[in-house]
Formats: C-alpha cells, sequence, structure tokens
C-alpha cells in the first residue's frame, strides 16, 4: 500500500475512533454525573426524614405538655383511678394525632393503655423515654411497638413533681411518608422496614413504592448509608438505618430515586449531537483525501532526497512549492550541513547558559533561605505574644471567664500556637544552617539522657496512635557528647515522632543505642508504611512529602528529617535512612565522642 493510502486510512480510522468515543464518554459522563447527583439528594434526604419527623415530635410534644396540665387526668393519677385516666387519654388522642395513649407509672409500669395491648402492671417497654422525659421535660423516639412503627412522645405529669408519665404513640403510616414526600423537592419513593420474626417486613410506604432486592444487613451492620445503582432498571437505591429508642427492632428506611426521566432529556440532546458528528465525519473524510493527496507527492520528492544524501549525494534537494511543513522540511535538507555547524556553536553557547543559570540558581536559594530565616524571626514575635495572652486567658488570671468553654478554646490556641512556633524555630534554624549562618551551643551533655526524654516528649502521641515503644540498650552509660543539647533534643524527637506517625496501631516502634570505638550510634526502627525506592533520595530535602502524607492523616510541614540532618551533621555525625515500602524505614544516627572528656576519662 502506497504512503498515500496508508495517509487515507489513518486519518479517516482516527477520526472514525474520535467521533466515538466523545458520544460514549459524553453519555457516560452524564449518567455518572447523575448517579452522584441522585447519591446527594438521597443522602439528603435521609437527613431530612429525620428531622421532619423531629419536628413531628415537638409538635406532639406540646401538644400532650398541654394534656398533661388537664386537671381530671392529674386527678386521676393522684387518686388511682385508671379507668378515669384512661377516659381522658382516649379523648386526647385523636387531638394530638396519636393512636395509642399509655400511661407509665413512677416505677416505670403502665397503669393505664388505650390499645388495650398492656395489662396494668406491665413494664414500658422503652423506660429510657422515660428517663429522657423525667430530666429533660420531653422524650422522643421512633420505636417499633406491637408490630407496628410509631414516634413514641414521653411527657412527665407534674403536681408539680412528676407523678406519671404521658406516652403518646404517633404512627408512622403510608399516609404519613406521603406527606412527608409531597413536602420533599425530590421526585423519589420510600419505604420503612423492620426487623421482625419472619425477617424484614415493610410496615410503611408511599404511594408508587415497588419492592426490589433489598440487602437489609448491609444497611443493619455497616456504620453508615447503603448505595447501590441498578443499571438495568435505571434507579439509584439508598437504604439508611434510622435512630430508634433503645431495646426498639432496627428500623431501615429505603429511598429510590429513578434515572430515567431525567436521563430523557439528555437523550434528546444526543441524538442531534450524534447527527452533527455524522455530519462532520463525512466532511473530514473529503478533507482527509484532499490533505493526503496534497501531501504525498512532495514527500515522495523529499524521501528520493534524502536516499541522495545517504549514498553521499548532495545536490540540491527538489525545490517544494508552498510555505507549509513540507516545504520546510525541503529547506531544512538542503541546509542540513550547516545546521550541523550551526548545531556545535550553539551547543557551546547553551554551556554558557547553563553555567549562569547555575549561578543564578544558587542566588535564588540563597534569597530562599534568606527569606525563611526573616520570615521566621517575624512571625515569632506575633506568636510569642498568642502564645503568652492565650496561656493568661486559659489561667484566668485577671479573673473568671464565665463561660468554661472560653478557657478550653483558650488552650487550644496555646497548644497551637506552640506547634506553630516550634515549625517556625525549625524553619528559622533550617534556614541558618543551609546558609552556614546556624550557631550551636558547645557543652558536655549525655546523649542517652536525650533519648529517655525525647521518647518522654511523644510518649502522648504514641500512646493516641496505639503503638508502643520499645528501647534496648542502657543510653545511660553512654558517654558524653559536646554540642547542642536543645536542638540535638529535638532532632531525635523528629525521628521518632516520624516512626510513630509513619506506623499502624498496634505496632511497635524499637529504639536502639550502641557504642563503637569514639562514637555513638542511635538507630530508630518501625515496620510501618515505609518509603517508595524512587522517594528515599529527596526525603531528606526541605518541605518534601511523599505522596501519602497527603491523605489527611500523615500530616507535616516536611522540616522534621532536614533538620534533623542538619543538626546532627553540624555535630560531625551522620544520618541515613534504610526503607523498603510496606515493610518499615530504618534511621540510623551516629555522633562523635567529645574528645576532652573521653580524654578525662581515660586518665
Amino acid at each position: 500500500m502506497s504512503f498515500r493510502n496508508r495517509l487515507a486510512l489513518f486519518l479517516v480510522a482516527m477520526l472514525v475512533v474520535v467521533q466515538a468515543l466523545t458520544a460514549v464518554f459524553t453519555y457516560s459522563t452524564i449518567r455518572s454525573s447523575l448517579v452522584e447527583r441522585g447519591k446527594n439528594q438521597l443522602a439528603t434526604a435521609t437527613t431530612t426524614l429525620m428531622k421532619q419527623l423531629d419536628v413531628l415530635g415537638q409538635r406532639v410534644g406540646d401538644d400532650v405538655e398541654v394534656l398533661s396540665l388537664d386537671y381530671a387526668l392529674r386527678k386521676a393519677v393522684a387518686e388511682h383511678d385508671p379507668a378515669t385516666a384512661l377516659s381522658a387519654l382516649r379523648n386526647h388522642g385523636d387531638r394530638v394525632g396519636a393512636t395509642r395513649m399509655m400511661l407509665v407509672e413512677l416505677d416505670g409500669k403502665v397503669s393505664a393503655d388505650t390499645g388495650d395491648r398492656y395489662v396494668p402492671g406491665t413494664a414500658f417497654p422503652f423506660p429510657a423515654l422515660v428517663q429522657t422525659a423525667a430530666s429533660q421535660a420531653q422524650g422522643t423516639a421512633l420505636a417499633v411497638l406491637d408490630g407496628r412503627l410509631y414516634w413514641i412522645v414521653a411527657v412527665p405529669v407534674r403536681a408539680p413533681v412528676p407523678i406519671a408519665f404521658i406516652a403518646a404513640c404517633v404512627p408512622v403510616d403510608d399516609e404519613l411518608l406521603n406527606r412527608l414526600a409531597a413536602l420533599s423537592s425530590i421526585s423519589q419513593s420510600m419505604a420503612l422496614a423492620t426487623q421482625t420474626r419472619d425477617g424484614w417486613t415493610v410496615v410503611a410506604q408511599t404511594s408508587g413504592y415497588v419492592s426490589g432486592k433489598v440487602d437489609w444487613h448491609a444497611a443493619v451492620d455497616g456504620s453508615g448509608p447503603v448505595l447501590s445503582t441498578d443499571d438495568n432498571a435505571g434507579h439509584v437505591a439508598m437504604i439508611a438505618r434510622l435512630t430508634t429508642a433503645k431495646s426498639s427492632p432496627p428500623v431501615l428506611a429505603v429511598f429510590d430515586y429513578p434515572l430515567d426521566q431525567t436521563l430523557d432529556s439528555y437523550r434528546a440532546v444526543l441524538r442531534p449531537m450524534l447527527l452533527v458528528l455524522a455530519g462532520a465525519l463525512l466532511l473530514a473524510l473529503a478533507v482527509a483525501f484532499l490533505i493526503s493527496r496534497s501531501v504525498s507527492r512532495p514527500l515522495e520528492l523529499l524521501a528520493g532526497a534524502a536516499k541522495r544524501i545517504a549514498r553521499g549525494d548532495y545536490a540540491p534537494v527538489p525545490e517544494v512549492s508552498g510555505s507549509d511543513e513540507v516545504s520546510e522540511l525541503g529547506s531544512a535538507l538542503d541546509g542540513m550541513t550547516k545546521a550541523v555547524a550551526e548545531r556545535e556553536s550553539a551547543l557551546r553557547n547553551a554551556i554558557v547558559s547553563l553555567e549562569a543559570a547555575r549561578a543564578e540558581a544558587v542566588k535564588a536559594n540563597e534569597a530562599k533561605s534568606q527569606f525563611l530565616s526573616n520570615m521566621s524571626h517575624e512571625l515569632r514575635t506575633p506568636l510569642n505574644a498568642i502564645v503568652g495572652f492565650s496561656e493568661m486567658i486559659h489561667g484566668q488570671v485577671f479573673g473568671p471567664l464565665g463561660v468554661a468553654r472560653y478557657a478550653e478554646y483558650a488552650r487550644h490556641i496555646y497548644d497551637s500556637g506552640v506547634h506553630l512556633a516550634a515549625q517556625f524555630e525549625q524553619m528559622f534554624d533550617l534556614a541558618h544552617a543551609e546558609s552556614g549562618k546556624l550557631e550551636l551551643a558547645h557543652q558536655p551533655f549525655a546523649p542517652g539522657q536525650l533519648v529517655y526524654e525525647s521518647v518522654k516528649t511523644v510518649s502522648k502521641a504514641a500512646e493516641k496512635a496505639g503503638v508502643a515503644i520499645d528501647i534496648q540498650g542502657d543510653f545511660g552509660v553512654w558517654p558524653v557528647v559536646d554540642g547542642d543539647a536543645a536542638r540535638l533534643q529535638r532532632s531525635f524527637v523528629n525521628l521518632i515522632d516520624n516512626a510513630i506517625k509513619f506506623s499502624h496501631s498496634g505496632a511497635t516502634v524499637t529504639i536502639r543505642g550502641t557504642r563503637k570505638g569514639k562514637q555513638v550510634k542511635l538507630v530508630i526502627a518501625d515496620c510501618g508504611i515505609g518509603i517508595k525506592p524512587e522517594d528515599l533520595p529527596v526525603v531528606l530535602r526541605p518541605f518534601h512529602r511523599g505522596r501519602r502524607a497527603f491523605d489527611g492523616v500523615h500530616q507535616g510541614a516536611g522540616l522534621g528529617l532536614p533538620f534533623a540532618r542538619s543538626i546532627i551533621e553540624m555535630h560531625g555525625g551522620s544520618l541515613s535512612i534504610e526503607s523498603e515500602e510496606g515493610t518499615g524505614t530504618i534511621v540510623t544516627v551516629i555522633l562523635p565522642v567529645a574528645a576532652t572528656v573521653e580524654f578525662a576519662g581515660a586518665a
């Protein structure tokens, strides 16, 4: 097949594939967006249903509180007259919309029941509602009672102290669900189901609800709503467990959102779009043949010229008319020899430019370090004020605040300020270390004691993360090291804190210490998530954070390891990292022993 035909075939095939992929991608994107929107709307519907039921409970509760003030009822309760109390409850039941009313004594026994289900003296099945009503003047909850679903409101009868409780049971039935669905802006159907001896039974549903295959146990056992999409049926369904009274069987809400109605409008848009794509395809086919014809002939001439050049024939390349890429290719072949010399000259110029760029990069790095140093210095003063004033507010230096939560907030401000100040201090020291301006204190100290103090500093974080710390070796017999104890301890804290942060709950961080000659060796090993091989060369760079650090769990500014390495190297030591992804990380720190102290000890 000639080049001309291959080019035409390639253009046609490419256009067909592009048009087909465009149509499929457009439709799938529209459908996916509709499914996600349906899921969000159904999640909102679950919350709305519970709020509507809560509003219903508040309205019924207000009516029942009025009923609790009825003189005849209070007198019947005081005189232990269940017949009169039952009559009063029945008279007021229809008015508050409750199909069942019960009178519960202070001992939790039912003394009157308009449903004639409980014999006087029977224990009320939801004692937690009565306890809530006693402490908060009203208790409401969704509950299943005798196979029916009710919104139960418990209110104390006071004279003036509580002498009994009224439990009003408002039925949650088909009629109520239809009213709630009518108030919703989402076209959906819903049903409520509860668990019985024979399995799951739908106790209330809206009109138009069609029962399908529902995985009830997934919603009961899960920690949240269960969402499912049935592409064949064209709907999104969500099963959510509703909060019920203690001791009540579980209640699940099923919401169904149809997709077909919404997809119809999008399908109507797709049809004309496909017609336009088909017309564009036909036009593109004609243009493709014209392009292949106009391009192939000049390319054949240039291909012959390239073969002559390969054989050493540097005759002039046939001139190609026009101002397109093919004519430019002809000019490029004609000037190929001159281009080689020009490339060599350009290469020399590029080397000079790269040297200049490297010098600029060095200056930029110095400017960056100076900027970090200036920023850290400027921010420490206001941070000290924030920390100081928040500590004064928390300690209530000028008198009580009145609201205890203000002191708690002040403590949060103090803790955050101290953490931020520590970050700026590390940034300040790191910037000075990179620029060679950081000055260390030179005093003899015991590095083993720093290890114990560092472990004590991070012990709360380890306990919160569920990580154990295993210290191996007697750090107390380590010889003295000459240097800056405060900054070296902060380096140890950073290394141990990293090991805890990237370890799983239940894991153990091992800290080992040994001495060899005039050096002490500290090894911190964890069995956490590890580091990818390609990330090992860059984890010690300032502000570098691995991909996992952006998941909202492993947080940090990327200063811990660079700061630790800089401080340890300024002490004449070294820091090395060995890691394997999914297995863990081993950080090794080597520090020299102070020569003067070693000499004095030998004497």
